[in-house]
């Protein structure tokens, strides 16, 4: 188990690495990982997932920077999720869940990061999803795969068209539609309601203590963490999701 979890904390730093590349560059084959501040490449002690952080006090050796918490936070979901889905997913989706869950996570990390969401991690790997369900390689079928997708686009594009219509600002972005949309291709229409329904919960308490925190009247927040964070939960506590559901 300590092995198991050492690796998926070391999946966790190489979705780092994936989400940040994805938004700033360079290309994965240019250039080995260095500091995004000095720019400066990092020794090999310095990248142990999660532990490298803590001894540096979340700082470049280098430069004395600042090391966003993203990198211990992302490495330690990884761990966590994905260790609770190898005890519970059955081996024939394992592959595609992983993928599909790795993808969850980058999308968290960049809007966390940047309020942007990368299609590769979202709309093209949809298509990856609604295959992989026609081949038996995750548990809904091919229709509720395809129906999942339209679902999570359509609602969400409902949604903002209502919210400009009464507000006259957009409440969301393009990269909203197409993540829920991905979703609903790898865990159904029920799995994109659930995401969408646990996201906005979450995404008002957040919002709420944060107006209260600051006093203003109006803060962006992205809205993509919140998606994803219900899909790994329908994914990872199928049990107390079905009770929701049932109210």
């Amino acid at each position: 188990m300590l092995f198991a979890a050492a690796l998926f904390l070391a999946w966790g730093s190489f979705l780092n690495v994936v989400a940040y590349r994805l938004m700033h560059g360079p290309s994965f084959f240019v250039q080995s990982s260095f500091c995004p501040n000095c720019k400066k490449p990092l020794a090999w002690y310095d990248l142990v997932p999660v532990l490298s952080w803590l001894i540096l006090r979340g700082k470049c050796r280098n430069c004395q920077k600042p090391i966003s918490w993203l990198y211990p936070f992302i490495e330690l979901l990884t761990m966590f999720v994905i260790l609770r889905l190898w005890v519970i997913t059955p081996v024939q989706f394992l592959p595609t869940t992983l993928i599909f869950v790795s993808a969850i996570i980058v999308s968290i990390r960049t809007d966390i990061e940047t309020m942007l969401l990368s299609r590769y991690a979202t709309l093209y790997l949809a298509p990856l999803g609604i295959l992989a369900s026609f081949m038996g390689y995750l548990p809904q079928s091919g229709t509720m795969s395809i129906i999942g997708f339209l679902v999570g686009y359509g609602i969400l594009w409902l949604i903002a068209k209502a919210f400009f219509k009464w507000s006259g600002q957009h409440g969301m972005g393009q990269g909203d539609l197409e993540l829920l949309a991905c979703i609903g291709a790898f865990i159904g229409p029920a799995g994109a309601w659930w995401a969408l329904l646990a996201g906005s919960l979450a995404g008002s308490v957040a919002g709420l203590a944060l107006i209260t925190r600051t006093g203003k009247r109006w803060m962006k927040i992205p809205f993509g963490p919140f998606l994803g964070i219900g899909a790994l939960s329908y994914l990872m506590f199928p049990q107390i999701v079905q009770i929701f559901m049932q109210f």
